[in-house]
């Protein structure tokens, strides 16, 4: 088993992109849920994208007037940001997510982590640290917005473990889950063709089975305010706000 940084440096980073389908359907997507938090009548100083990809969030928010500050793992995925990027202000930095704040001088108006990346860490207690490092370079009244797959509720079981994420005439790839107590260990089959043959490679990593409720109790307990707390398509989404110093 792999970790997630290897997972995706030597598997999935290289098909990211079509994984992920459509992007200027994600970036519609993202740009229509930053307008929902009004970020038009906020500050607009820097905000720091953690686990930024290819750059679904970083984009939107640079294009509402963010100096974006856009870290991940994974450099195949940031090579693809600063493609797609071109002008916009975004610096991209290669590192773990959990060391961010070596990279920024000041603090910042906005952070986000966004996607399935909280449940990339390896533990609670990295959560936690995570947390309490967000609200230390938070301005007061800053914003957290995490989203992350909802492993807790249901335990998939039999023959709904297997889940097809995309194919076409040339790629199949289909994710198998097994649960455990406190993670759920994803596996990442993919089929590819090239002419008449087809072949297969697999890798597999952990994710945290990372509950709401836990996640929200944290937060109000640390000086936030929840101030959107919605669930759809499977996927938890938590806004909160920096009401008191860390």
């Amino acid at each position: 088993m792999n970790t997630a940084q290897e997972h995706y440096d030597q598997h999935l980073g290289a098909i990211y992109s079509w994984m992920a389908g459509d992007a200027d359907v994600a970036l519609d997507r993202n740009r229509s849920f930053f307008r929902l938090l009004l970020l038009d009548s906020a500050l607009r100083g820097l905000a720091v994208d953690l686990g930024c990809g290819t750059g679904f969030q970083s984009i939107p928010l640079a294009e509402r007037g963010f100096s974006v500050l856009a870290v991940d793992s994974c450099a195949m995925l940031l090579s693809e940001l600063r493609q797609r990027a071109n002008s916009q202000r975004i610096q991209t930095i290669h590192d773990d997510l959990l060391n961010f704040a070596r990279h920024i001088s000041s603090p910042a108006q906005l952070v986000t982590c966004m996607g399935d990346t909280l449940t990339h860490l390896e533990s609670l207690d990295a959560v936690q640290i995570l947390i309490a490092k967000v609200c230390r370079q938070l301005v007061e009244g800053g914003m957290l917005v995490l989203t992350f797959r909802d492993y807790v509720s249901v335990e998939l079981r039999g023959q709904e473990r297997f889940i097809p994420v995309r194919s076409d005439d040339t790629r199949i790839l289909t994710c198998f889950l097994e649960y455990q107590k406190d993670f759920v260990e994803v596996h990442d089959l993919l089929h590819q063709r090239s002419g008449a043959q087809w072949t297969l490679t697999t890798s597999s990593y952990r994710k945290l089975r990372l509950d709401k409720n836990w996640l929200i109790k944290l937060l109000s307990e640390s000086g936030w305010a929840i101030i959107r707390d919605t669930f759809e398509g499977g996927m938890v989404s938590l806004v909160a706000k920096k009401i008191v110093s860390a």
